[in-house]
């Protein structure tokens, strides 16, 4: 009925099953089986329990979880198909999920297309990653460090985070990046997160990276975690930098960003902005002194959903 998985499988089917989500342990168990949804939804009516195929998709891609009892009936024969110890995915469904269309809503958060014209693009790879980010966290505060070269370019920031879980059961958060010149990062996790799913499209100059908790939020819980993203890339013709923006799709109590420059490397003139959209007119600007450790800082509080950012001349 399964193909036998070899070792390396069975320690990745392991590892999941320890650690969920279960939309995860689904998808990895099924693809090791070798069997196709639709010999899954098969076996399954042999068995006189009728899902088909496009509910395990949904399922295995975390777009609906099998709660109702005669779901959870299947999942106990899922695993007795898939070669599964009982209850190795039933215990990572947990609690029933709350119901109700605002569940987890950001009041005030606004879609990527308010934001970026070529919106597309970046909801297309999340999408197809199954990353597509119904925002389940508010975010309190964020930090960005901003380390540039001799050449003025771009090659560290550091993230600090902490955001509040607006849901039971959140394990995990996605950031993108988004680039201008091809110089596409690197993601490093640091302290309270670990690496998941990472997508580029090179084309659109989007980088998309699911970061993973270390323990799930409850509703109300403060998490605090960092990350670093080190641009590696050579590029053909580099150019020197000349801005460095935050885009925000949600309301942020804090955000302080500092732009660190090299000493052979430091602008003559340096402003701070803010727009309602990348590449429109600047709603506000303002000048910025640059301190004597070549670093300038940008604070602000109460921002609402739009650009956020720094400008500077080199001459």
């Amino acid at each position: 009925m399964t193909r036998v998985r070899n070792r390396l499988e069975d320690r990745e089917l392991a590892g999941i099953l320890r650690s969920g989500p279960f939309e995860l342990a689904l998808r990895t168990a099924v693809r090791s089986s070798g069997l196709s949804l639709d010999r899954l939804a098969y076996h399954l009516s042999a068995r006189g329990i009728q899902v088909s195929a496009s509910s395990l998709s949904n399922w295995q891609t975390g777009r609906s979880r099998p709660e109702r009892p005669e779901s959870v009936h299947a999942v106990h024969a899922i695993e007795e198909i898939l070669g599964l110890t009982p209850d190795a995915l039933v215990q990572l469904l947990g609690p029933r999920r709350p119901r109700g269309r605002w569940l987890g809503h950001v009041p005030g958060a606004v879609p990527h297309g308010a934001i970026f014209d070529d919106h597309d693009r970046l909801t297309r790879i999340l999408t197809d990653a199954e990353l597509l980010d119904r925002q389940r966290w508010s975010w309190l505060n964020i930090e960005d460090r901003v380390v540039f070269d001799s050449a003025g370019l771009m090659r560290t920031v550091e993230v600090r985070l902490t955001l509040s879980a607006l849901v039971d059961g959140l394990d995990r958060c996605v950031i993108f990046y988004r680039t201008e010149d091809g110089n596409q990062p690197e993601v490093y996790p640091g302290d309270g997160c670990r690496l998941g799913r990472t997508r580029l499209d090179d084309d659109a100059g989007y980088l998309v990276a699911e970061l993973l908790f270390d323990h799930a939020l409850n509703r109300g819980d403060v998490h605090f975690l960092t990350f670093e993203q080190r641009f590696t890339r050579d590029l053909p013709r580099p150019e020197p930098g000349d801005h460095y923006y935050k885009a925000f799709r949600a309301p942020c109590r804090n955000y302080l960003m500092r732009v660190v420059f090299h000493a052979d490397a430091v602008p003559v003139r340096m402003h701070a902005f803010q727009s309602s959209k990348w590449g429109v007119e600047p709603t506000e600007t303002r000048p910025l002194p640059c301190q004597r450790n070549r670093v300038v800082h940008l604070y602000a509080s109460d921002v609402r959903p739009g650009i956020v950012g720094v400008q500077w001349e080199w001459s």
